[in-house]
């Protein structure tokens, strides 16, 4: 049967700051993001009979209607209709969970592509991206990736320059964050500093990668309440590092590389800190079609 294949970039914060909660309990934010090379690869097959089935490589993942792909094929057969074979989704992940690198919204934001391409339904960027808000806050810059600065609740976009070149570095400890519960830990004690997002929206438009990344901050990072968020970043700047911060709710901590050497021992030492460790570099695109098979 016919299937789409399609690469699901994650996506890491090069600044985070909360500016308020709306009445239904949702935060606003001010952030930077940007996609980058580590991605999860989503396979979306048409198979006889009817139904929705999901699989993953990762025991841990749930597989059920929890999942974010699964929620996300539901709301694309409500808005353009059930197809009138069964759909199989397979999720080989490779972006961490309970990291803050979206891996669940970039599952979303692939099958949202990809089923846009296999059924041939035809519809553009901003409609994928209104279905995808309805999945998750992160799901509209997965699909469209690079470098944004993102409010509101983080679906109001401005296109930035791109990251200038380099290597990303990105360690995930064994323990992970819980996004809702690190929000919850935000509104009891708030922040002591907050990001200068307009001075790292300057440094991109300068392509000013050294102070950019003396300028990261992320507002979430203070109440992570884990120690090895910290140890890592050190060992990042030990190493070389421009800058090291937690990215999203975390619990994984990313560094910026000039030299690709220097990541590439911080990687050796921080095997024994963290549970992954991944070397990558910045993309200027979020869900993409590799390959359509009949």
């Amino acid at each position: 049967m016919k299937s789409i294949v399609v690469d699901a970039p994650a996506k890491i914060n090069l600044s985070l700051d909360i500016t308020g909660i709306r009445e239904n309990g949702y935060h606003n934010i001010d952030t930077v993001m940007q996609s980058v090379g580590l991605c999860d690869t989503v396979t979306i097959s048409r198979m006889s009979g009817q139904g929705l089935y999901i699989s993953c490589n990762q025991p841990r993942i749930p597989c059920d209607e929890t999942n974010y792909a699964h929620i996300a094929a539901s709301r694309f057969f409500e808005r353009f209709g059930r197809p009138d074979t069964a759909i199989s989704i397979d999720i080989q992940k490779r972006i961490p969970s309970e990291a803050g690198l979206a891996g669940g919204s970039a599952d979303a934001a692939g099958v949202l592509v990809g089923l846009n391409g296999l059924l041939d339904v035809g519809a553009d960027v901003e409609t994928l991206c209104g279905l995808g808000l309805t999945v998750g806050a992160d799901v509209p810059f997965c699909i469209m990736g690079g470098t944004r600065r993102a409010r509101g609740v983080g679906e109001e976009f401005s296109i930035l320059p791109a990251l200038p070149p380099c290597h990303i570095l990105i360690a995930k400890p064994a323990a992970g964050i819980s996004t809702a519960e690190s929000y919850r830990r935000y509104d009891r004690s708030g922040a002591r500093r907050r990001p200068d997002t307009d001075r790292l929206v300057h440094c991109l438009e300068q392509a000013d990668l050294q102070g950019l990344a003396k300028g990261m901050y992320n507002v979430l990072s203070e109440v992570a309440e884990l120690p090895a968020i910290e140890e890592i970043r050190a060992v990042m700047l030990a190493c070389g590092a421009l800058g090291a911060m937690m990215t999203g709710s975390g619990s994984a901590v990313f560094g910026l590389f000039t030299s690709r050497g220097q990541a590439k021992h911080c990687l050796r030492k921080l095997y024994g800190l963290a549970e992954g460790v991944f070397l990558t570099r910045p993309v200027g695109y979020g869900a993409v079609v590799l390959d359509m098979r009949n």
